[in-house]
């Protein structure tokens, strides 16, 4: 048993001064303000303490062009272990098959996030992968939404193709089943989809485009917002989102990188990818004169578009105008939740959350907003509930604002009590709920 305390104190939802955390076995068991309570427990003292970061989206995968040799999860729990090395402590698995996620809840590596995933995702014809259950009407999308739930699924993921009839279905389904909806827009967009009782929606570019407009690739996407008739409906578009009270998963850094290729050449732990994806190894190849002569392998296999002049012009002003629509967002109380895609293309697990939520910085939001956004916050969305430390608890040696950026908090922090078990996330754990003055 042993006391932490800090003077700065985040618990998921606000930042107070002057904190104290009690942890017995491994487990916050008790928490509060100003002077812990007289005990014989060792003290420890410590900059800041806050809970574990949730990311609310990512691809626990890989071996995606290799033969599988020895254990075929292994790139799985190397995602896994980025994630904890990073201190993302709980990650919601989406829109992949679900026997890898069965298989890492049955063992678990000692110290791994706490898993959560989707299943596979809920989409209309034509089936975009192969981890897709088919919905047509109300009888498929029951039957769809049980297969999930019986699979362990925590929340139910549906795809751009769903019409709007079917997810519908899909939401009545689920709310049977108390279950939450993460809906990736398309046929069905973004403000229809929260006005059927999606509870979360993510891609900010795909929200604020018409449904009918599907960008052929990320740049093309993020250009289309340089057009001020695209903005006035764009806009429009996030009025009816924050009326709805829908949750929001920008996922900015992967539209960038799937973009920009120059950036996603230049990932500093690109290497680390790689074991997980080998198709790394041909971005780490582009690097320095690779990068001329590998444009036309990258824009044939990868869809990037090679953007100068009038094009990287349009795409650098679409993008501010993308950071201006995440910050009215959050001013209009649209709850963000924090998601990197990871492990998507040139996006490291755990580390690509700190990229993300850099834009979210970027875009004018303080730090200590941002970090209860991607710890409480981001656990609430998910789950409907979000009991103080249900995520763990991390310390900092420093305030975080004194950090010369969110990418400095990975190698600062130190975890003290991991994430409760997915299974009892939902259920606040004794001793947690309120602080204790």
């Amino acid at each position: 048993m042993t006391v932490h305390t800090a003077p700065l104190l985040c618990d998921g939802r606000q930042w107070r001064a002057d904190g104290w955390v009690r942890v017995t076995d491994g487990r916050v068991t008790d928490w509060g303000t100003g002077t812990a309570p007289p005990g014989d427990e060792p003290v420890e003292r410590h900059g800041v303490l806050l809970p574990g970061l949730v990311d609310a989206c990512a691809r626990i995968t890989g071996y995606f062009n290799r033969t599988v040799e020895g254990d075929a999860l292994a790139p799985h729990r190397a995602c896994l272990a980025l994630c904890t090395e990073a201190g993302v402590t709980v990650v919601l698995g989406v829109a992949g098959h679900t026997e890898p996620y069965l298989a890492l809840a049955a063992a678990p590596a000692s110290g791994d996030p706490s898993l959560l995933w989707t299943g596979p995702v809920l989409d209309g014809p034509p089936a975009a992968t192969t981890a897709t259950r088919l919905v047509h009407d109300a009888h498929s999308a029951r039957r769809a939404v049980a297969a999930v739930a019986a699979d362990g699924a925590h929340l139910v993921r549906t795809g751009s193709s769903l019409a709007p009839g079917p997810f519908a279905d899909v939401v009545a389904a689920a709310r049977e089943r108390g279950m939450r909806v993460l809906h990736q827009p398309g046929r069905t967009g973004a403000t229809e989809a929260a006005k059927a009782g999606a509870h979360l929606v993510q891609d900010l570019p795909r929200c604020l485009l018409p449904p009918a407009a599907a960008p052929r690739g990320a740049a093309e996407a993020v250009r289309a917002f340089a057009d001020p008739a695209v903005r006035r409906a764009a806009t429009e578009r996030l009025r009816t989102l924050a009326g709805e009270g829908t949750a929001l998963v920008p996922l900015l850094q992967s539209w960038r990188r799937s973009a920009l290729l120059d950036e996603a050449v230049a990932e500093p732990r690109l290497d680390r990818v790689v074991p997980m994806a080998p198709f790394h190894q041909y971005l780490l190849d582009m690097r320095g004169p690779g990068l001329v002569f590998g444009r036309k392998y990258a824009r044939e296999h990868f869809g990037f578009e090679h953007l100068k002049g009038p094009a990287r012009r349009e795409f650098d002003d679409g993008w501010a105008f993308l950071l201006d629509v995440l910050a009215t967002a959050h001013t209009s109380g649209v709850p963000l939740v924090a998601g990197s895609d990871a492990l998507g293309l040139s996006l490291v697990p755990g580390y690509g959350l700190y990229d993300e939520l850099a834009w979210w910085e970027q875009a004018g939001l303080p730090r200590r907003t941002v970090l209860a956004a991607a710890t409480g916050g981001t656990l609430r969305a998910l789950t409907g509930a979000a009991p103080p430390w249900a995520s763990g608890l991390l310390a900092l040696p420093c305030a975080p604002d004194t950090l010369p950026g969110l990418a400095a908090l990975p190698k600062a922090h130190r975890l003290l009590a991991p994430a409760i078990t997915p299974s009892a996330l939902t259920t606040a754990p004794a001793g947690t709920q309120e602080a204790r003055p």
